[in-house]
């Protein structure tokens, strides 16, 4: 993923987000969906080869940015509810196409 607006951390810059993501979809007794989301994202740079290394990825664990729902309706923010309304969607359009 990358970053909108890179992070400066101790003079180098990451511009991409290593993402993790679990996602755990439930039903109400009333039939409403509902889920709990994790999110963790970890500053991610990518540094070429020179002659004496090889090229690598360095991740700034300790600067990752999390973010947790136990419910849907703790999902407020309208940028959060979008991107998991998208997630619903894309999910549902993989159900589709595997004929689940």
């Amino acid at each position: 993923m990358n970053a909108t607006t890179p992070l400066q951390i101790d003079g180098k810059q990451y511009p991409k987000y290593s993402l993790n993501l679990a996602i755990t979809g439930s039903y109400k007794a009333d039939g409403s969906p509902d889920a709990s989301i994790a999110m963790r994202l970890v500053p991610t740079r990518l540094v070429p080869a020179t002659d004496e290394a090889p090229s690598m990825v360095e991740t700034a664990d300790a600067a990752a940015i999390g973010l947790l729902r136990g419910h849907l309706s703790e999902v407020a923010d309208p940028a959060e509810q979008s991107a998991v309304a998208a997630i619903q969607s894309a999910l549902q359009t993989l159900l589709a196409a595997k004929g689940l």
